[in-house]
């Protein structure tokens, strides 16, 4: 659910006049089809441009923020978080001077950086600064009531999307406006607390609201897929594995087209096909599902190691409760992600943390039969988690030592 509510955000439609608020939830997703492939060729055109105009007119010049706020639309849906921070380092200080749509602008694209980033609570301040000087509005309301989602206020959350459905029955200039963004924050609220059934149905009206609007429209979205991905998480949870199954096949199509082939939003849908072929016993599909979702989360921008353990334990069980034995040979098709995920951990702090991977990876290496990959990384891993203090790390050490006798050819059984 983190992150899928990641992915549902809704934009504030400001208007060219300074304080006005066009009430109504809308994006650049909202104006013409979603392909990856064009958004890339446009990402590559605006950045030039963007570059151009900085040079020629200053980063403060209205022409050159409203090229920038044209790509970072774009680098917002290719999640290119890693360059939209970057740039609004620069951007922000540029235009919190103008008191104008400008400012509430960057203040916005701040608020979706952070959010996207996983710094839930940077976000929400930026969200009740907009707030303050926009007042309410379905959009806002709605991004407010996903942001208490993440951080498991549910209450807040569910008062804010409340406040959005309402606003929107209130409001005609909200009537093309992202309700099913609303309904799927209630769906997400009530399959927290359990409540499967509740939350079935939100879950459902969303997906049928965005494929009705899909066929208006003339193309598929990426926000049909991530109702289809709610969807699919309830009836999984409900042990409807065949449905889910099919609507994460959807998600995951829509997900590709629309977003591109390695967009941070395949990883939860390969993540979730490799679960629901575990509860079908297809275990050698699964792997190779977990196995997808495991390669984009060593790539994506905003690197979250605890994501990364998660799916490397998905992984590895499923290997092992194959029947007929270990297939090691399985394992070295994991070898290329695995160093790419070491590249990545190794420019973190060195704790426990890395150490926690470090035992991981190198325990892989050796189950495909790879000591001499796997036996530094051991070793690495029993001297950070000898460091550690707060939790209790003899087992994994432990472990590590073993493993480490096994590959020097000294290990006994106890």
């Amino acid at each position: 659910m983190r992150l899928l509510a990641r992915c549902l955000l809704s934009f504030v439609v400001l208007s060219s006049q300074p304080g006005r608020c066009l009430l109504s939830a809308a994006a650049k997703i909202d104006e013409e089809p979603e392909l990856a492939v064009d958004q890339v060729r446009q990402e590559a055109i605006l950045e030039v441009k963007f570059a151009e105009m900085k040079s020629k007119y200053g980063v403060d010049d209205r022409r050159t923020l409203h090229v920038f706020f044209e790509l970072f639309d774009l680098w917002i849906m290719l999640y290119r978080l890693n360059k939209a921070d970057k740039a609004l380092a620069e951007i922000l200080p540029a235009c919190e001077w103008r008191r104008d749509d400008l400012s509430i602008k960057a203040v916005q694209a701040l608020a979706f950086t952070r959010w996207k980033q996983g710094r839930f609570r940077e976000a929400l301040a930026r969200f009740h600064e907009m707030e303050g000087w926009l007042g309410k509005n379905p959009a806002l309301a709605e991004n407010i009531g996903h942001t208490y989602n993440a951080l498991g206020e549910h209450g807040e959350a569910e008062a804010y999307f409340q406040q959005a459905l309402q606003l929107i029955s209130e409001t005609p200039a909200a009537a093309d406006s992202n309700k099913g963004g609303i309904l799927l924050g209630l769906a997400g609220i009530r399959d927290k607390r359990g409540q499967l059934a509740e939350a079935l149905s939100p879950a459902q009206d969303a997906y049928n609201f965005y494929k009705a609007r899909d066929q208006e429209r003339g193309w598929e979205s990426s926000l049909t897929a991530k109702a289809a991905m709610q969807l699919s998480k309830i009836h999984l949870q409900m042990g409807e594995v065949h449905a889910a199954e099919r609507k994460t096949r959807e998600a995951i199509r829509l997900f590709q087209s629309t977003s591109g082939e390695d967009t941070p939003l395949l990883s939860g849908a390969f993540s979730r096909l490799g679960e629901a072929l575990v509860m079908q016993d297809r275990r050698s599909e699964a792997w190779q599902a977990f196995r997808q979702a495991y390669e984009i989360e060593a790539i994506k921008d905003a690197f979250d190691l605890t994501e990364i353990v998660i799916l490397h334990n998905k992984l590895v069980d499923t290997h092992l409760g194959e029947k007929g034995g270990l297939d090691r040979a399985a394992f070295e098709g994991h070898f290329p992600v695995l160093h790419k995920v070491l590249n990545r951990v190794r420019r973190l702090p060195q704790d426990s943390n890395a150490g926690a991977y470090y035992k991981l990876a190198g325990e892989l290496f050796v189950l495909g039969a790879n000591c001499q990959a796997g036996r530094p990384l051991l070793l690495e891993a029993v001297r950070l988690l000898a460091d550690e203090r707060s939790v209790d790390t003899s087992g994994m050490i432990r472990q590590s030592v073993d493993l480490v006798a096994y590959c020097d050819g000294t290990y006994k059984s106890e």
